[in-house]
């Protein structure tokens, strides 16, 4: 939903499943979205919605078997990336999109210095040599506000803090200056203040250096300050997508809806949160008609027969509900 910018990613349909003894998990079930140059994207929803799923499908690292992209796009720049070879991907990956994986402890190979690890990308990518590629990896540290880089250019993993740790991945993740950035949970395990700094740095180097975004959590808290539109996923499909304003203050889906108001705002005074009843179904045997309809106060008998489609439910606001002109006045009318 690029509203007539400059496209950077388009993603077209697209199928993920993994293929298990038990059955085929439908992990990413139709997706689709796109992101303009700049642009900052939220793709949020519960653990095991098909995000993460999502975005190592647009850098083509779904572990392969059990894991196929079925169908589908992924264009970037007028580029379809599932029709490049590995050489031609290995290009893009670093070179045009930058990756920071959820977990910075597991992601950094723990018996290498920090900078030798950025050091590596940036010679790989850039073909500079060992001394040229130093002093652009200390600059990244100092980028992303690493006090010292120099000195923390040479220490080990286990010698960071998780907070430091996480910048460090960002600033691997930036070294070749990518067009886009893909932050998968960025601020998971992290304090709430060291959480804020890292949303408040990514929001700073999307005016630097003009980053697109594709920012990826459970948490429609954080993105607030830092993206501008939001795609809303369960069950591995797209139940809602609009800008940033009216998924909070206008959701045209029940889970939408449900998801904002359990977290605290301030600008809302309750005396206790809504919570979601139930769990995610299960992906490999989803329930008939619409997957969120047993969790839904508002559900009624067709939500449990028909599937929606995602439709516009107003210009440039998408929802997959059968009543996302009014969905709160059906059901059990649960209200806010």
């Amino acid at each position: 939903m690029t509203n007539g910018k400059d496209t950077l990613l388009e993603v077209r349909n697209l199928r993920t499943w993994f293929h298990t003894q038990e059955g085929v998990v439908r992990a990413v079930d139709g997706v689709s979205f796109a992101i303009a140059r700049g642009e900052a994207l939220a793709v949020v929803g519960e653990s095991g919605c098909g995000k993460t799923v999502t975005a190592l499908s647009v850098m083509n690292l779904v572990p392969s078997p059990p894991g196929r992209i079925e169908e589908g796009e992924i264009v970037f720049e007028g580029r379809n990336l599932l029709e490049m070879n590995d050489r031609e991907m290995r290009q893009v990956r670093g070179n045009n999109i930058g990756m920071i994986f959820q977990d910075p402890m597991t992601s950094l190979n723990p018996v290498f210095t920090i900078g030798s690890q950025i050091r590596e990308a940036i010679q790989v990518h850039l073909g500079l040599n060992r001394r040229e590629a130093k002093r652009r990896a200390v600059e990244l540290l100092e980028m992303v506000e690493i006090p010292q880089a120099e000195r923390r250019y040479k220490m080990y993993p286990h010698e960071f803090s998780g907070g430091m740790r996480q910048r460090a991945m960002i600033a691997m993740a930036l070294s070749c200056e990518p067009k886009l950035l893909i932050a998968d949970e960025p601020s998971t395990a992290l304090d709430v203040t060291i959480q804020a700094q890292i949303m408040e740095l990514i929001a700073r180097l999307r005016q630097e250096i003009g980053l697109a975004v594709m920012l990826i959590t459970h948490d429609l808290g954080v993105v607030a300050g830092v993206a501008e539109t939001v795609l809303v996923m369960y069950a591995g499909k797209v139940v809602e997508y609009a800008d940033i304003d009216r998924v909070y203050y206008n959701s045209r889906h029940p889970y939408a809806w449900s998801l904002m108001r359990s977290v605290p705002r301030l600008d809302e005074k309750k005396d206790r949160l809504l919570t979601i009843g139930g769990s995610p179904p299960s992906l490999i045997n989803l329930p008939p008609g619409c997957s969120f309809s047993p969790r839904c106060p508002f559900a009624e008998e067709i939500c449990f027969q028909e599937e929606p489609p995602l439709v516009e439910a107003e210009s440039g606001h998408l929802s997959a509900c059968h009543f996302a002109g009014d969905f709160e006045k059906h059901g059990q009318g649960v209200k806010s």
